[in-house]
């Protein structure tokens, strides 16, 4: 039985009088109107009828609870039963918050007191706490004296407030634990009185339905998301439902939501409504469409892989390399062969600059251990920020995120071979994950790694592929299938892992891996290797530049006249796709690169016959969007195409070429306009890049 504090006050009056009681006096001791209370009790008859009890309401007398003794006593055992419990400050203030952020019309404190079996002093009290954490959002805690305390603001504003109470109160685990045995049809089991009302902001039921329809959401987004971020998605999405249901509406401005119709994830948030509107019945708003679109854009990034070739800031990726370099002479220590880092960083960066942009907060549960851990690390990161973006103000939450990330790069260069292969499985983002397998590799040298998973992908990965699961989320499996850890390995988790690795060498011998790589392995380093460098070679001998006159033409002009003469050539076969794809390219964003004064055309289709890398000088400048969003003049242009069905390792290839722009030695070589130092810049280069790439794998 779930009823409100001013229902259960109603009803403990009506339990106490023996005889009639006016609305009048009811309404006089619950400080609430008649009408109020004539709207309660009418609310409450249902409950009432499955106790056996009845409300008769005597015209001109008043209204009396009539059943039997029994029945009374049993429902004034479920109300005291729901009323047993004292909660901490904080606690009690979270609850009042829930009730605030949910209720439609104004709350008297001496219900909330009642509720709360404290006094409206207390509950003053608290609402002077509360009012600082409301002040982030910009809701505003209306007070009056006979009117009650009321919570005004935009619908945005509450729905972010609902989401956040949720993030910061409920941790990562317990909500991954509720999807995790929807997921093998478990029941909830218990959580404690707090989180149930925490919980209770949406229903379990619609939590579960919108998870089930997200199910298959990697399959369609070009990235997978973090597990953070996919749990944040299910929340603001069964809030919106939640909220509309209610009749609250929402508003987005209507100029961005149109800058954001030519991305990816724009058209993955039309479907996402769509199959909502049709699984629950009910009209969606399109407004809703922008905000997930904000969410998926501005979310954390699970894997580290996100190719050069389809990245869209290199300006940004010039920042992260100025940003390596400044850490790199402050610490002592190279980072620049490290090339996991460098993409994982740049992973992380573009959403992480996109919620700050947005004002959309994130959490760093990991914050303090991070800070007493790696505090010297944490220190000149924060300066390296400040230096190189300080325009924005970055939040320790997000310095702390990219700590993980050099943390990780740190622990890579103690790397040994292994005997045990595991699974590490992490819910906090590529950061946590890739420190944790670092620290194991370094703490736990004879233990390797077979795969970094998420939680949600523990049942995909053949049990023959790995010899132990390494957690930091407690799993739905039996304690002695797993280990659970701390993201940042302590000593106790060292000893735990030790002590399960003695077990299943006791149970299963035949577990334990060869030191020694097969042969199979290494015939499929030695074909990786030799795919790199068969691509690599197709580049440079493939590689041209020309000179294009284009005076009194416009930038659609010049793409159209190179595809024409791709076509010409052979090395695409339908030129009207091709310029398509390229000026859509365009529009979703700059593709102008300052320093180098080069518009950078890339795209992957299945009109590209082969890998094409193409220079072209131009004989008039001309003005195109930057990547940083301002407007330049640029007097070259580099065409990057790649078949639909190129190898990894050739997209690899010309991604690694389009990186080189953003180096500061390309700016003179490019304008020398020497076919035979360009191509040496190029073949020194991409030399480097074959060599780390083969160092890396060995």
């Amino acid at each position: 039985m779930s009823v409100s504090s001013r229902q259960r006050m109603i009803l403990n009056i009506l339990l106490d009088e023996p005889r009639e009681i006016t609305i009048k006096e009811i309404a006089e001791r619950v400080e609430v109107s008649t009408r109020t209370v004539h709207r309660e009790l009418n609310g409450m008859e249902p409950l009432l009828a499955t106790y056996g009890l009845q409300l008769i309401k005597k015209s001109g007398i008043g209204v009396v609870l009539e059943g039997a003794a029994e029945q009374k006593e049993e429902l004034q055992l479920s109300l005291y039963n729901q009323t047993a419990v004292e909660y901490l400050p904080e606690e009690r203030k979270l609850l009042i918050l829930c009730q605030l952020l949910e209720a439609t019309e104004p709350i008297k404190l001496i219900s909330l007191a009642y509720d709360l079996k404290v006094t409206t002093a207390t509950i003053s009290y608290d609402l002077d706490e509360i009012v600082k954490w409301l002040d982030r959002y910009d809701l505003l805690l209306i007070r009056k004296r006979g009117y009650g305390v009321e919570l005004t603001g935009t619908e945005s504003a509450k729905r972010k407030a609902m989401g956040d109470l949720i993030a910061e109160n409920l941790g990562e685990f317990e909500l991954l634990e509720v999807l995790k045995d929807n997921i093998h049809g478990k029941s909830m089991g218990n959580i404690n009185t707090v989180s149930e009302r925490l919980l209770g902001l949406i229903e379990k039921e619609k939590l579960i339905m919108i998870e089930n329809s997200l199910r298959n959401l990697e399959q369609e987004l070009p990235y997978p998301l973090a597990d953070s971020s996919f749990i944040g998605l299910v929340i603001h999405l069964a809030l919106a439902i939640e909220r509309i249901e209610k009749g609250e509406q929402i508003t987005f401005d209507e100029v961005y939501l149109q800058e954001l119709k030519g991305t990816s994830e724009f058209e993955i948030a039309e479907t996402i409504i769509q199959r909502l509107r049709s699984m629950f019945q009910m009209d969606i708003p399109d407004s809703e469409i922008g905000y997930i679109t904000m969410h998926l854009r501005g979310a954390k990034l699970r894997s580290s892989h996100e190719d050069w070739f389809n990245f869209k800031n290199l300006e940004l990726a010039a920042k992260v390399n100025r940003m390596i370099r400044y850490c790199e002479e402050r610490l002592g220590v190279s980072f620049h062969e490290d090339t996991t880092l460098t993409q994982g960083l740049l992973t992380h960066i573009e959403p992480a600059l996109y919620r700050i942009q947005k004002n959309m907060k994130i959490r760093n549960p990991l914050l303090d251990e991070i800070k007493g851990r790696y505090n010297h690390l944490f220190m000149v990161l924060k300066e390296a920020v400040e230096d190189v973006f300080g325009d924005i103000s970055v939040p320790e939450e997000e310095i702390g995120y990219l700590v993980m990330h050099l943390g990780a790069s740190l622990e890579r260069m103690g790397q040994h071979a292994s005997r045990y292969r595991a699974l590490v499985v992490c819910s906090s983002g590529i950061g946590s994950s890739k420190i944790l397998a670092s620290r194991i590799e370094k703490e736990l040298p004879y233990i390797g790694l077979a795969k970094n998973i998420s939680l949600f992908d523990i049942d995909k990965i053949p049990e023959q592929d790995y010899d132990l699961i390494i957690s930091t989320v407690p799993l739905s499996l039996r304690k002695k299938d797993y280990v659970l850890v701390t993201p940042l390995l302590t000593k106790e988790d060292i000893h735990n892992i030790n002590l399960f690795l003695r077990e299943v060498t006791q149970r299963s011998p035949q577990w334990k891996a060869s030191e020694n790589p097969g042969s199979e392995q290494l015939l499929g380093e030695l074909k990786a290797w030799q795919a790199y460098i068969a691509h690599t070679f197709s580049v440079i001998e493939n590689f041209r530049f020309d000179t294009i006159c284009n005076q009194n033409m416009h930038i659609e002009e010049v793409v159209d006249r190179i595809c024409q003469q791709l076509q010409q050539e052979g090395s695409i076969r339908d030129k009207n796709q091709v310029i398509a794809k390229l000026l859509e390219r365009q529009r979703m964003g700059g593709l102008g690169i300052p320093h180098a004064q080069v518009a950078l055309f890339h795209s992957k289709t299945e009109a590209v016959v082969t890998p094409v890398v193409r220079l072209y000088y131009l004989e008039m400048p001309l003005s195109v969007k930057s990547m940083d969003k301002t407007c330049i003049d640029v007097d070259k242009i580099l065409v990057l195409l790649a078949p639909q069905s190129i190898a990894k390792e050739g997209l690899e290839v010309l991604s690694e070429i389009s990186s080189l722009l953003i180096e500061e030695e390309v700016v003179k070589v490019l304008a020398s306009r020497d076919v035979r130092q360009i191509t040496a810049f190029l073949v020194t280069q991409l030399h480097k890049y074959i060599l780390a790439k083969i160092k890396k794998e060995r």
